[in-house]
């Protein structure tokens, strides 16, 4: 793999949990500089819905990250960014502009306008090689990037089909370890007389959950402490009583909940069982 001269580490959020992000056009400052200087390596890494409890560099105790905290102990750790927008689609719009939803053109789950300006097209003209590989999710066909290979939509954890500019390709495995080969061969096979700027987004750790069967077991033995505010009574609360709607019942599926529920219990034992 070439040696990356820059590492960034970031926390984000998208779609539905607190993930951090940070614009990519925070980069095209350097831009100018980097043509009559030498001009780094750009690997920008994006999982979807990674919480960022979830990294040991900010302090989890249940997960440890050793790769990702060498990343941010030899960079950056950004410990004051704010998401622009929390929910998936939008999300990835305001990284390629860095513009907020209302001046990007993407409030919701509507396609992004490919003729915009974006940062893969700034490093592109600069004379980078740019990439995308992995999840896109924004409904049109990607721009400003001289290779592209992504998932159709939210993609599959098993098996994905990949879009290419030559057509499908179905691919054999997890999505999360053939989308890392796909960032391996783009670095691997790229033009040796230009920088690079790839967009590795995963799929994972997005729900439903479908781990590799190499990490399924990982945590099987571990014991989670429950949260202080697990059984925080809301009847005597009617202000928050609306934002307590998100039940197992309305909104987790049998494939969340890993083993279904005996039958014969009650609401508040189903609600247990987890």
């Amino acid at each position: 793999m070439p040696q990356i001269s820059r590492s960034l580490a970031i926390r984000y959020s998208a779609a539905c949990v607190a993930v951090i992000g940070f614009s990519l056009f925070g980069l095209l400052p350097y831009v100018a500089q980097a043509a009559v200087s030498s001009r780094p390596n750009i690997l920008f890494i994006f999982s979807d819905d990674h919480a960022q409890h979830a990294i040991s560099a900010y302090g989890s105790t249940v997960n440890q990250t050793p790769h990702l905290d060498r990343l941010g102990a030899a960079g950056t750790i950004f410990d004051n960014s704010f998401v622009t927008n929390s929910i998936c689609t939008p999300s990835r719009a305001t990284l390629l502009t860095g513009q907020y939803s209302h001046l990007n053109g993407v409030p919701v789950f509507n396609e992004f306008d490919g003729s915009r300006d974006t940062v893969a097209k700034r490093l592109q003209a600069a004379g980078y090689h740019t990439g995308m590989v992995g999840k896109w999710h924004l409904g049109s066909t990607p721009t400003g990037f001289d290779r592209w290979i992504i998932l159709p939509g939210q993609g599959a954890y098993w098996n994905p089909q990949f879009q290419t500019p030559a057509g499908t390709l179905t691919l054999t495995g997890h999505t999360t370890a053939l989308t890392g080969q796909l960032g391996i061969e783009f670095m691997k096979t790229r033009p040796s007389d230009q920088p690079f700027f790839l967009m590795l987004h995963h799929k994972a750790p997005h729900r439903n959950w479908d781990p590799d069967d190499r990490n399924r077991e990982r945590f099987a033995e571990l014991h989670f402490a429950e949260p202080e505010t697990l059984w925080d009574d809301y009847a005597t609360r009617p202000a928050a009583l609306p934002e307590n709607q998100q039940t197992i019942a309305h909104d987790l599926t049998r494939r969340d909940l890993k083993l279904p529920p005996p039958d014969g219990l009650s609401a508040k034992e189903q609600n247990q069982w987890l």
